[in-house]
């Protein structure tokens, strides 16, 4: 089964020059427990698509499904989905527990039920240690563990992340996309990662489906095997 379908999608804007097809009638499937990574220059609408599956923008025509449900005319907090941004969005005066705890709260679960998340989500990310410091205590490779921590501890079945990592220097880029993959398999989750990296959307993705002006120009599993007639060749 898909865990998100996307059909005829499509979303415009209106400008002083004229009309801008950020989406232009894209469709696709996302088979449940996968990373797929949205590939594309800036300005290719791969944030706009992720936008619109999050409910962050409104569709002008099309359908998105999660889970075999039509949401596309329902507000993102009935999606049944969690969300990292590019900017790690954390409250500068709240602690790390408290960070990741926030949505929980808004949403008045249970404390007990808080308690024992907040406690799973931190062991999960090595943050255990870390729950009393303030975001500004931090390294940006831990904060964007609190933020990773956040939209994990929503138990959501579908996690979208809007270029996560590029805040970050080339060397925890890199052991960020592991932990990333390493935590997406092991939860099990369905995820949408949106990126501008070609490196990353190889080494992490299930299916990669590459954006140019509003529309898919490719949409496959990346390359991991030989090619057949390098592998076929005997050296001479």
């Amino acid at each position: 089964m898909s865990a998100i379908v996307a059909e005829n999608l499509s979303k415009h804007w209106a400008t002083a020059d004229g009309e801008i097809r950020a989406v232009d009638g894209i469709t696709f499937a996302f088979d449940e427990g996968t990373l797929n990574v949205l590939l594309g220059p800036s300005g290719c609408g791969k944030s706009s698509t992720l936008r619109l599956i999050a409910g962050l923008e409104t569709t002008d025509s099309g359908r998105i499904t999660i889970a075999g449900r039509d949401v596309t005319h329902l507000p993102p907090a009935a999606r049944a989905i969690s969300m990292v941004f590019q900017s790690y969005a954390l409250f500068p005066h709240l602690t790390v527990a408290e960070n990741i705890l926030f949505g929980l709260r808004v949403r008045r679960v249970d404390a007990t039920e808080c308690d024992a998340r907040l406690a799973r989500t931190a062991e999960l990310l090595g943050l255990t240690p870390l729950l009393a410091r303030k975001p500004s205590q931090l390294s940006g490779g831990q904060q964007q563990r609190v933020a990773l921590g956040r939209a994990i501890i929503a138990q959501a079945p579908v996690c979208l992340m809007d270029e996560p990592l590029s805040n970050l220097d080339a060397q925890l880029r890199a052991e960020m996309r592991l932990e990333i993959r390493a935590l997406q398999r092991k939860l099990g989750i369905t995820m949408v990662y949106v990126t501008h990296d070609q490196v990353e959307a190889m080494s992490m993705a299930d299916r990669v489906v590459l954006m140019r002006a509003g529309r898919i120009e490719q949409n496959g599993t990346p390359w991991t095997s030989p090619r057949p007639d390098r592998a076929s060749r005997k050296p001479s």
